[in-house]
């Protein structure tokens, strides 16, 4: 029972990408960053607490890695892909273009074997979208900079330099 626990904290997630995409709609950004910080709480936690719970051990069919993986995706690429999208982060002729370039670019990230190196760093950027949008945010910098900085770590998916791993 305990397992299922840690999985049902670690999907707990999905239900915060919700709440923040909710509050992007509604245009209340500072909230929806709020879930987003608690998210990054959860997965930051997650971890320690299936290791404690020795979820691999008693859930074995289970995969916790893979649920984890599904959540970091809703939660680091597409609610923040969403938030540009939504709240006019670029210009407004290029929203979809951006935000598409932050999903596919980073459904390519998500799928790499070697995306962590064995001296714990990522390889090419490692899809932290909700903290560079949460930035540009708060920079209120010109929607063309915003533009070029997200397509820029776009590219660098798929770029192999590393990134250190919190």
């Amino acid at each position: 029972m305990t397992a299922w626990l840690a999985h049902l904290y670690t999907g707990s997630g999905a239900v915060l990408a919700l709440l923040a995409a909710a509050d992007i709609f509604e245009h209340d950004y500072r909230t929806a960053f709020f879930w987003l910080y608690l998210q990054v709480v959860v997965d930051a936690t997650d971890g320690v607490l299936a290791r404690a719970l020795r979820v691999k051990e008693r859930l074995p069919w289970f995969n916790g890695a893979k649920l984890d993986d599904i959540v970091d995706y809703l939660c680091y690429v597409f609610v923040p892909a969403l938030f540009v999208w939504r709240s006019l982060l670029v210009p407004d002729q290029w929203t979809t273009l951006v935000a598409s370039a932050m999903l596919l670019s980073s459904a390519y990230g998500f799928n790499r074997e070697d995306a962590k190196t064995t001296d714990h760093f990522f390889l090419g950027f490692p899809s932290y979208w909700n903290i560079a949008v949460f930035y540009l945010h708060v920079a209120r910098w010109p929607a063309e900079v915003n533009m070029a900085i997200l397509l820029a770590l776009a590219v660098l998916v798929f770029v192999p330099v590393k990134y250190l791993y919190p």
